[in-house]
């Protein structure tokens, strides 16, 4: 009788060791598809916090500046509108003269729209390196603008090539957080990584082999019918990098500007 009874306590004890392991693989194989689930449930719902962030908007957005790539939403096409009130401002934005930092004299801001040759742009710490500058893009046409973007960035014609004095004016897509997640390399939509980017950054323009260096001054956010953004403050050479705010929504415009030292 007593190893009868030893005998049932030991069953007892596997039984109980068999379940507690099944337990724990079971709660593991949870932590696991939970730790799938909600990053994808997560991106889910943020995209579409900001689609519906967009639709109730004073001015909806219309449906044809939505983008899709590769069958996902990605972002708000802020719209030729906006571009051709940029131009009509981009006449009144030069000053006088601006400091080099190279020859240490004032000089003239040249508008160069004959310039063809791509830049590099890059910024220092956020993932943003030797992106495409298309320069003098005809911003006032959707087609043109957007398909220089695919392959990087645009710089606005009517503004200085960097290097040229003045204010260059630089632009590119960002997209809403659950597509950019998922791409954040794409050319398309680098100027998420935008957001990121810290007041004394260091910027590199690369310009017939040569890099132009800059330093992250000021960052902001502006109103979308601000178009102050193409005038030079001060004599300084400047970099000025725009893109859509919240990212990929052109409610606002985020800004960041950038001051040449060498």
């Amino acid at each position: 009788m007593w190893n009868t009874e030893n005998q049932e306590i030991a069953n007892s004890s596997k039984k109980k060791g068999r379940a507690i392991i099944a337990s724990a693989i079971g709660f593991v194989g949870l932590i696991i598809l939970l730790s799938q689930v909600f990053p994808i449930l997560g991106s889910y719902i943020s995209g579409k916090l900001y689609e519906v962030r967009a639709s109730f908007m004073v001015k909806p957005i219309p449906d044809s500046h939505k983008e899709f790539i590769e069958g996902q939403f990605a972002y708000y096409n802020p719209g030729k509108s906006y571009f051709q009130n940029l131009l009509s401002a981009a006449g009144n934005s030069i000053n006088n003269l601006t400091y080099d930092p190279v020859t240490r004299q004032l000089k003239e801001p040249t508008i160069d729209t004959a310039y063809n040759k791509a830049l590099q742009l890059t910024i220092l710490g956020t993932g943003i390196s030797n992106i495409r500058i298309t320069p003098n893009v005809e911003s006032y046409d959707e087609k043109v603008y957007n398909l220089k973007l695919k392959s990087g960035l645009a710089h606005f014609k009517g503004t200085p090539i960097p290097g040229d004095g003045g204010n260059s004016f630089i632009y590119g897509h960002s997209s809403v957080p659950s597509f950019f997640k998922n791409n954040q390399n794409m050319p398309e939509i680098i100027f998420s990584k935008l957001d990121k980017v810290d007041i004394g950054a260091q910027v590199i323009v690369k310009r017939d082999g040569k890099d132009l260096k800059y330093i992250v001054r000021r960052k902001k956010i502006i109103e979308a019918t601000d178009f102050s953004v193409l005038k030079t403050e001060g004599d300084k050479e400047t970099v000025t990098m725009m893109t859509c705010w919240p990212l990929g929504i052109p409610s606002k415009r985020l800004i960041v500007v950038a001051e040449r030292y060498e």
